[in-house]
């Protein structure tokens, strides 16, 4: 692990020279991936020059989404005995309707940093920060784990619950690029999911129901911004066109995806996700919950394929 400078952060450096990967962090930016190259070519997408992206708070890149995936239907929710009021918290990013979307963390930067075998870890002790208390009122660690290898990058992503009950429902933003591809030769290949309803704001019809989804489809049929179901442990996202391709592999711990590629983007969004969007407020009681002293752990890879 190394460091660089950067006019308005620094910048890790992770790399596996055996499989010619580089991966560049950026920890004052909410810990956000910024550039992932395999033998020089880039697969991860910005949408603006770095040094403006570590200066505004845009998603791009590998992002972390905490404590909440997507969208929320309000600023009011509760779990258990607690009742949270987001609408004067600071740090809470919002969509253009004014809801709170991807949480808080996209330009936070303390973190407790270390490096690992292979890769870096990155800590928030949760409860040693007000604003953080304040928006999230429940005690726990937060502990991510980047790792590059042989068979590509993995992504774990661990909560670990202090003296009470932790709902969880994050997710990741990855902006997926195959280098020199364009949106017109890129196929999606899905696992069999179910897709979700979501009204016109991206939040799900509540009474109504899924449908089957899933297999092959050309990333220009469409404009994407489709939340599914039904993930299972293993299960894999293929991205493909002229012989290149990454396939994403929800390894444990989602339970939901999103995916996001607008017209004439030629980058994908596969998004993991532990719960469904607007969980938190909708009280969902699939919405999974870590009890006191126990740790729930969400991990994926991305895979280049060649």
């Amino acid at each position: 692990m190394t460091e660089s400078s950067r006019p308005s952060s620094a910048i890790l450096e992770l790399s596996h020279p055996a499989s010619g990967q580089r991966l560049h962090l950026a920890p004052a930016a909410g810990f956000c991936g910024v550039s992932w190259t395999v033998n020089d070519e880039e697969y991860l997408h910005l949408n603006q020059p770095l040094d403006q992206f570590l200066q505004e708070e845009h998603t791009g890149g590998l992002p972390l989404l905490y404590p909440w995936a997507n969208r929320l239907r309000d600023d009011c929710w509760s779990f258990a005995d607690k009742q949270i009021d987001l609408s004067n918290c600071q740090g809470v990013h919002r969509d253009s309707n004014g809801r709170p979307m991807h949480g808080v963390l996209l330009r936070w930067s303390r973190w407790e940093t270390s490096g690992t075998d292979g890769g870096c870890m990155a800590i928030i002790e949760w409860e040693s920060d007000e604003q953080l208390m304040k928006v999230f009122p429940f005690a726990h660690k937060l502990q991510v784990q980047w790792t590059l290898d042989s068979g590509g990058l993995e992504v774990r992503t661990s909560v670990t619950a202090g003296s009470a009950r932790v709902p969880v429902s994050f997710g990741w933003h990855p902006y997926l690029v195959l280098p020199g591809v364009s949106r017109d030769d890129i196929m999606l290949h899905l696992p069999d999911v179910a897709s979700v309803a979501l009204d016109e704001d991206g939040l799900p019809l509540k009474e109504a129901e899924s449908s089957p989804a899933g297999g092959s489809c050309a990333l220009r049929n469409k404009e994407w911004d489709d939340c599914y179901s039904g993930i299972k442990n293993g299960d894999e996202v293929v991205m493909s066109g002229l012989g290149k391709g990454l396939r994403m592999t929800f390894n444990e711990g989602w339970r939901h995806m999103q995916i996001y590629s607008p017209t004439g983007a030629d980058y994908v969004c596969i998004e993991p996700m532990t719960a469904l969007t607007a969980a938190l407020s909708d009280e969902d009681p699939a919405m999974p919950v870590v009890d006191p002293g126990c740790t729930f752990v969400g991990t994926f890879r991305i895979s280049p394929i060649s």
